[in-house]
């Protein structure tokens, strides 16, 4: 509303159009935000409201500028709001999603099927359900998909990993092309000259428009940091650009009045508040000490003895350790040592796997079955980067079943024996600052590097060559001989 309002007082245009440029506004950048907190690294509390806050925000404001711009009818040049078209193109693009989803289920949940032909058949559906939808009603093809995937995702009956990892590869290829077409519509002379008006109106988003916004989350659990850090966090992104670019030229072609303004005022505002965000953001979360909150973290797949204690030395170094074990004993024991513990079923590819490597973890294949260490460390190697994956060594009788890039925790394959043997005649898992000195007879194990200006906080572990773990911002975890009496 305040967005709408100020683009009437700024640049006189018409209501409808006013309304329209509102409506594309109210989108967040989710492309945008998201490179962001990674590199600020915030704690989870703070980096799943901003997540999720943009992905939900982005169809529920596309969704908003459609039905705005499928009311718009035109007669000579001027345009007018029909309420009467709002909710034909909502009911309309709703049935055609839900539709669908329906007709994919039993293609998804299909043995007959192989994964690239699920993904096929998912995608030519997408397709179908938007042009049935704009057939039945213009301009509701995207309330259409919005709708089918609110279908998929909220169903238990198949499974959509497949296009969840299509959908990744896909999505950054698509977004990037967009771009350049979307900009090379751009008058760039148009922008320019939007001059202080533009200035002003990326001021009012920015310094009302969003502090009002967050004044909504009274009551909640945030404090004032965090209240102030999502303040100065709404970029608009690929989906303002695309969505203007599409109603504004169209609108153009039309003859529509003022229509000419809704891509330059768009861009304008995707520039202005990107460079704010982007360049203020960092310094104010170092400010308000909310930079590199999120610890590292540490996932072990097995509890054995061995792995407990390390565990509980990594989480004394400033990690996050969680532990997956069936094993009730071993979950119990891990839970005692102040550790989380998880168990169920083991699929990289599943929806609660991926919330639980999201944090982009060092995973270690730590269990008793030789096949599961090999099998998962080959599979989360292919999806994450291979020095966060660490197995145990197989044994010496027995023949790798499949090559990783994975690496071979520690440097021998009787070194959790050792580690074991160790630990029951009296010796301890000790944690050393950066800098001090390694005891004598001391084994390494991992290092934690804190967070330094724009590096991350990492954990390394000790593999074939240890040297790596040692560096003068990293803590040391080291097998230490027993204390002398």
């Amino acid at each position: 509303m305040i967005a709408t309002l100020s683009v009437v007082w700024l640049f006189d245009l018409p209501d409808p159009i006013s309304i329209l440029i509102g409506a594309v506004l109210i989108v967040s950048g989710p492309t945008v935000v998201l490179p962001i907190l990674t590199f600020i690294n915030p704690s989870a509390h703070v980096r799943n409201v901003l997540k999720w806050e943009g992905i939900l925000i982005d169809p529920i404001g596309a969704i908003i500028a459609v039905v705005v711009f499928g009311s718009l009818a035109v007669d000579n040049g001027k345009v007018a709001i029909d309420l009467v078209e709002i909710v034909l193109s909502l009911a309309s693009g709703a049935a055609a999603g839900a539709a669908a989803a329906f007709v994919l289920m039993p293609i998804l949940g299909t043995r007959r099927l192989a994964a690239r032909d699920k993904v096929a058949a998912t995608l030519m559906l997408v397709v179908a359900s938007f042009a049935a939808a704009d057939a039945l009603f213009a301009d509701s093809g995207l309330i259409a998909t919005v709708a089918m995937g609110i279908v998929l995702a909220n169903q238990r009956r198949v499974k959509t990993d497949y296009i969840v990892e299509f959908k990744e590869t896909l999505v950054p290829i698509l977004v990037g092309i967009l771009f350049i077409l979307l900009a090379a519509n751009v008058d760039i002379d148009a922008v320019a000259d939007l001059g202080w008006r533009g200035l002003a109106l990326v001021a009012i988003l920015v310094v009302v428009v969003r502090p009002l916004g967050v004044a909504t989350l009274f009551g909640l659990p945030f404090g004032w940091r965090e209240r102030t850090f999502f303040a100065a966090m709404a970029p608009r992104g690929i989906v303002a650009a695309s969505t203007a670019s599409a109603f504004g030229l169209s609108l153009t072609e039309d003859g529509v009045k003022g229509a000419e303004m809704v891509i330059p005022i768009t861009f304008f505002v995707i520039i202005g508040t990107v460079l704010i965000y982007a360049l203020g953001s960092p310094s104010l979360a170092r400010f308000l000490g909310l930079a590199g909150e999120q610890p590292p973290s540490l996932i072990f797949l097995g509890a054995p003895r061995w792995a407990v204690a390390l565990g509980a030395a990594v989480t004394e170094a400033g990690a996050e350790v969680r532990f997956w074990t069936d094993d009730e004993g071993r979950a119990r024991e891990v839970e005692e040592s102040g550790m989380m513990a998880f168990g169920g079923p083991l699929d990289p590819h599943s929806d609660r796997a991926s919330e639980v490597l999201e944090t982009n973890p060092t995973v270690i294949m730590a269990s008793s079955d030789d096949t599961l260490n090999q099998s998962l460390a080959f599979q989360l190697a292919e999806i994450y980067e291979p020095d966060q994956i660490y197995r145990l060594r197989s044994p010496e009788d027995k023949a790798p079943l499949m090559h990783s890039s994975a690496m071979l925790l520690f440097d021998s394959q009787g070194s959790t024996g050792e580690i074991d043997r160790r630990l029951s005649a009296g010796d301890v898992m000790k944690v050393l600052e950066p800098g001090e000195q390694l005891p004598e007879g001391s084994m390494p194990l991992a290092s934690i590097k804190v967070r330094h200006g724009s590096s991350p906080a990492t954990i390394r572990m000790a593999s074939t060559h240890s040297d790596h773990l040692i560096g003068p911002t990293a803590r040391l975890v080291a097998l230490a001989p027993a204390p002398s009496a």
